[in-house]
């Protein structure tokens, strides 16, 4: 690859794909690729293998699990198969770490990531790895780089439901554009949750709370709905109980907004 192609690669808009779950492949790349193909950029698919604390991660494949390490490997081949057949350039990547939240930002920050996508297991569907979601949030809320949205996928390929985690690194464009491609879906239910750093005085939290409302505030659609817009009544909402543990422990949740789109 010469270093022109290498440099034009770097420099494209770059969607991380998190897999983890084989029936979740194609529906993410398809949500992936109508936001790849609206910022004319490349879907990385990723999938992080654990490996033991302590090991060597340039080697990782000596120490992963077999089993996890093949899963991984058919995983991203599957999304880079199905990424031809929809015409966007995948780069299929196996990332190991010592746990999935860390896998997912080293790999977003070794490519300046502009936006990663992640899927959700339903609360009817949900397994053992559903904090992972949350925990990863809590890594991105901290980086100034990507942005995020967590797609709730049951068993098709349609969102039925899309989290977006708002922090000061999310551009209003971003939002905009996920409204937009849930829309070409035939809809879903989504939730906004405006994130600030905990133990801020309650006249800066207030601050940026309202510059991060404004975000969303902005996004001016038909489709979109506001169905709880109030903030205090967040424990009504969808995914309220999910996103208030996805704040974290070093965030705070500034507003929880539900609409329909």
């Amino acid at each position: 690859m010469s270093d022109a192609v290498e440099r034009f690669r770097e420099q494209q808009y770059k969607v991380v794909v998190g897999l983890g779950h084989p029936e979740r492949v194609e529906g993410l790349m398809r949500i992936a690729s109508v936001f790849a193909r609206r910022q004319k950029g490349r879907i990385v698919a990723a999938c992080v293998v654990v490996v033991p604390p302590g090991t060597d991660l340039e080697e990782g494949a000596d120490y992963a699990d077999p089993e996890a390490l093949e899963l991984a490997e058919e995983m991203v081949q599957r999304a880079d198969d199905f990424g031809a057949e929809l015409g966007i350039a995948v780069d299929p990547v196996v990332e190991f770490a010592y746990d999935v939240p860390t896998g997912i930002a080293a790999l977003c920050e070794d490519l300046e990531a502009d936006t990663i996508l992640l899927g959700f297991s339903p609360p009817e569907e949900a397994s053992e790895g559903a904090d992972v979601p949350a925990r990863i949030t809590e890594r991105v809320a901290s980086m100034t780089g990507p942005s995020l949205a967590i797609v709730a996928l049951p068993r098709r390929d349609e969102p039925a439901r899309m989290l977006v985690p708002v922090t000061e690194a999310l551009d209003p464009p971003v939002i905009k554009d996920l409204v937009k491609i849930v829309a070409l879906f035939g809809g879903a239910e989504m939730t906004f949750i405006g994130l600030v750093p905990a133990g801020l005085p309650a006249a800066e939290f207030q601050q940026r709370a309202d510059e991060l409302r404004a975000k969303i505030d902005d996004v001016e659609f038909e489709e979109i709905e506001c169905i709880d817009p109030d903030a205090r009544q967040a424990q009504q909402c969808l995914f309220g109980a999910e996103a208030r543990q996805m704040a974290g422990e070093s965030h705070d949740a500034a507003f929880i907004i539900r609409a329909t789109v």
